[in-house]
């Protein structure tokens, strides 16, 4: 009987291990893909920032009243 609880006790303390690894792996997954998402965003918004201030000096109007344009 020893023996058994000692083998389920074992047992219990590498499926603990394991699931642990196993929840490591599953949140640096997330943050990777969360630090993908950002990143992306980030790179449309800074293109449409560029974009627009390339808009506003080649194209668009001043803001400036004493501009007569």
């Amino acid at each position: 009987m020893e023996r058994i609880g000692a083998a389920l006790g074992g047992l219990a303390f590498v499926a603990l291990i394991f699931g642990g690894l196993v929840a490591v792996r599953i949140l640096t997954r997330a943050l990777y893909a969360a630090i993908w998402f950002a990143e992306t965003v980030a790179t449309f918004g800074f293109a449409l920032l560029v974009g627009y201030v390339v808009y506003r000096i080649l194209l668009g109007s001043s803001d400036d009243p004493r501009r007569t344009r």
